[in-house]
C-alpha cells in the first residue's frame, strides 16, 4: 500500500529520517510515521552510520542552541530606541525566523522602549506647552 507521505520519506536525508523516528510522535501524523519507519528500513544503514548521523544531529543542535542564545549588539539596542518602529520590528521577525531567539526578543524589548521614550518626549511637550500658555 502506498500512501502520500512516502514520496516525501524517500527525499528525506538519514539526518531528517532519525529526527523523526526520534522525535515525539504526536509531531506526525500515523501514516508519515509509518512511511518514515518504511524508509529508514528500506536504506539499511549500518549502526556506525546512524551513530554518525546523529552525531552530525548533535552538533547542529549545538550550533542551534548557541545561535538562539546569542545577544544583540548594544548599537542595535541604541538606534532600536532612537529609530523605533515597523522596519525594527520587521527585521526582529527575520532574526527570529534565521533562529535568532534572544537577539529576536532584545530587538521588540528595545524598539518598544523606543516607542515609550518618543510617547514620554511627546507627553512631556503637550504638558509643558499647555503650562506656558497658562503663564
Amino acid at each position: 500500500m502506498v500512501n502520500d507521505f512516502d514520496e516525501v520519506m524517500r527525499s528525506c536525508t538519514d539526518a531528517e529520517l532519525i529526527n523523526i523516528l526520534d522525535g515525539p510522535p504526536d509531531d506526525y501524523q500515523p501514516l508519515a510515521l509509518e512511511s518514515a519507519k518504511a524508509e529508514f528500513k528500506r536504506r539499511n544503514l549500518s549502526k556506525d552510520q546512524i551513530d554518525a548521523v546523529k552525531q552530525v544531529i548533535v552538533q547542529k543542535n549545538q550550533v542551534d542552541e548557541a545561535k538562539a542564545g546569542e545577544p544583540l549588539p548594544s548599537i542595535y539596542k541604541v538606534l532600536s530606541i532612537i529609530f523605533p518602529g515597523v522596519m525594527q520590528i520587521m527585521f526582529a521577525g527575520i532574526l527570529k525566523a534565521d533562529g535568532y531567539e534572544r537577539k529576536y526578543k532584545e530587538l521588540v524589548r528595545w524598539t518598544v522602549y523606543g516607542c515609550f521614550f518618543y510617547m514620554g518626549l511627546i507627553l512631556l511637550f503637550i504638558i509643558l506647552d499647555s503650562l506656558f500658555r497658562v503663564l
